[in-house]
């Protein structure tokens, strides 16, 4: 029997089912009345829709999930080699030629350029080949109200999802996305969807499912609305001493300090990065080194839509990539 089921003992009984202890009913009890009290959601139509959700997680899929977050991380050359291939590069100039003008129109709008858009879609999602398959509904309710160590997250999560859903008359039983609720070409999650998806093909509704002109100048709404720099740089390989590698984060890194002062503390920065420029410092971890790069306010904006510094690489060398070979076909 689906879990939410039960959930109309809660307003009959006052004794929470104990029967489930991955799931936290008394959270599920008041996420609903939340809805309906701040946003004015119809509480039978919640129960209805939440009683086809099956909340309960297989004792085997938890285990192997545990194992793959304590796992150690991909090094970068292999993260790398996952993303940058002659498909998805194949893929990327088909998708670019086909969307060509609609790729120009957000470089225009938004000053963001045509192939970091074609880059993150062609990591995200295959150009919107691959958008997932887990019913999106189900995946946040369970990461909200079992014991995920983020569900604090994931139920603000679901509560987007669900106006989302309405906002758009979207079934929210029939969206699917990525095993963590990801959306659409651009897999955005729900939040992202609400406040930075755009209509940018003007028919009256914003749809990152099946549009693919949406989901362009949603990627480059993003970014823009996070500050990009107008065609602004990424990053440049360094060489570091010994001493300044702990400048050197294998995390999202934020630049706050300019050039001149990296200079006054000994770094060789190129002399053509102006002094009141802001910089940063990532390593890379491969499998037998680990690469140093310094980088710039853009590629910070990158690692807003995915927090990991492989991420903003890749897209980088993706899109330097994807360029190379459209202007060879496109001159």
């Amino acid at each position: 029997m689906p879990v939410f089921a039960l959930l109309f003992l809660l307003f009959s009984q006052p004794v929470v089912a104990k029967t489930l202890p991955a799931t936290d009913f008394q959270a599920t009890h008041n996420f609903i009345n939340k809805m309906v009290s701040e946003h004015h959601f119809n509480k039978n139509e919640l129960l209805s829709i939440f009683s086809k959700v099956n909340l309960i997680v297989a004792e085997k899929k938890q285990k192997l999930t545990a194992k793959k977050t304590k796992s150690k991380p991909m090094s970068w050359d292999k993260y790398r080699s996952l993303f940058i291939t002659d498909t998805r590069i194949k893929n990327g100039i088909e998708f670019w030629k086909n969307n060509l003008e609609t790729l120009k129109r957000a470089e225009k709008t938004y000053n963001v350029p045509q192939e970091i858009i074609v880059a993150i879609l062609g990591i995200e999602t295959n150009y919107g080949h691959n958008q997932g398959k887990h019913p999106v509904l189900e995946t946040l309710a369970r990461l909200s109200f079992g014991k995920h160590r983020r569900k604090k997250f994931y139920k603000k999560e679901l509560q987007e999802f669900l106006l989302m859903s309405r906002e758009n008359t979207l079934a929210p039983l029939l969206i699917k996305g990525s095993y963590a609720g990801a959306l659409g070409y651009a897999q955005f999650i729900s939040s992202s969807y609400r406040y930075y998806a755009v209509d940018f093909d003007f028919d009256g509704k914003v749809d990152l499912f099946s549009s693919p002109v949406d989901a362009i100048g949603s990627i480059a709404n993003y970014f823009d609305k996070h500050q990009w720099h107008d065609f602004g740089a990424y990053a440049r390989p360094i060489t570091l001493k010994n001493s300044q590698l702990k400048q050197a984060k294998s995390s999202t890194n934020k630049p706050k300090k300019n050039a001149k002062y990296w200079r006054s503390k000994g770094f060789r920065i190129d002399s053509d990065i102006n002094d009141k420029t802001k910089l940063a410092f990532i390593k890379l971890p491969q499998d037998n080194n680990s690469e140093t790069w310094l980088t710039f306010w853009n590629f910070y904006v990158l690692t807003r839509y995915n927090h990991d510094n492989r991420y903003a690489m890749t897209a980088v060398h993706l899109s330097e990539k994807l360029k190379q070979q459209f202007n060879l076909t496109h001159p």
